[in-house]
């Protein structure tokens, strides 16, 4: 499985409904994740909207496969696949009884919105999570942080994750959603801030890094013609990897 923290949301898309993921430790072949906007209900033990006969809940549901070992630091976006993931976005999710969901990008709400990753057996993924890896949120004054799952726009923290521990986040900065800016619009971890400069110049383990990735200072808009791709270093070697348009992908 993937640990706890393992991968890290750093960006989202609520125009083109992508978003971007930091692997935080190298993840072996053959792993599935699977990603989610269904808020996470703690009353009820399971995500909002989740029924045997629909396996996308109320939301969207996308899955991604590991196809060949990806090493720590790898970032990549949920648009395109590479040389060691694969996305599935279309077809029937396997397990429903007599339903009709399918898998998908993530409808990422402009307004407020969750990103879980969690692992789950192949059969209703939705329905039985028991692996918790990540989770994001970003609201507005309405919905400024986790809480419990009653509708499309809320969510609360799932088992085993914490805001404590930096493996739940949710956006102090209220501004970074479409609604604040009035336009959909995307937000990703800036590589110019003093923190991530900082981890980049001298290295920094897993915990390190989600602390500055939970942290909304070091995010900012991200122009889709300038975005970067971040290659995160071990311990005491730099390495900075600068790449035009890819991380949230696309032209608007």
């Amino acid at each position: 499985v993937v640990s706890t923290g393992g991968l890290a949301v750093i960006g989202y898309d609520d125009n083109l409904d992508t978003f971007t993921v930091m692997a935080l430790e190298t993840v072996e072949a053959n792993e599935v994740i699977y990603f989610t906007n269904n808020g996470w209900s703690s009353s009820q033990g399971q995500f909002n909207g989740a029924d045997p006969a629909q396996g996308a809940g109320n939301e969207s549901l996308i899955k991604l496969t590991i196809t060949a070992p990806m090493t720590k630091g790898t970032v990549f976006s949920s648009a395109v696949d590479g040389s060691s993931w694969a996305w599935t976005k279309t077809g029937l999710i396997p397990g429903q009884e007599d339903g009709f969901g399918e898998f998908s990008d993530l409808a990422i709400d402009f307004e407020s919105d969750q990103i879980y990753a969690f692992q789950a057996p192949l059969a209703n993924p939705l329905g039985n999570p028991t692996n918790f890896i990540y989770a994001l949120h970003f609201g507005s004054v309405d919905y400024p942080g986790f809480s419990d799952s009653e509708d499309t726009l809320t969510g609360d923290v799932p088992p085993g994750l914490s805001t404590l521990n930096h493996t739940a986040f949710a956006h102090t900065n209220l501004f970074l959603h479409g609604d604040a800016d009035g336009k959909h619009s995307a937000w990703g971890l800036n590589l110019a801030s003093p923190e991530v400069q900082n981890l980049q110049a001298n290295g920094g383990h897993k915990e390190d890094w989600l602390a500055a990735i939970s942290n909304s200072a070091n995010w900012s808009s991200v122009q889709p013609s300038t975005s970067s791709l971040l290659v995160m270093p071990e311990p005491g070697r730099v390495i900075l990897i600068w790449v035009g348009l890819a991380a949230l992908v696309g032209a608007r």
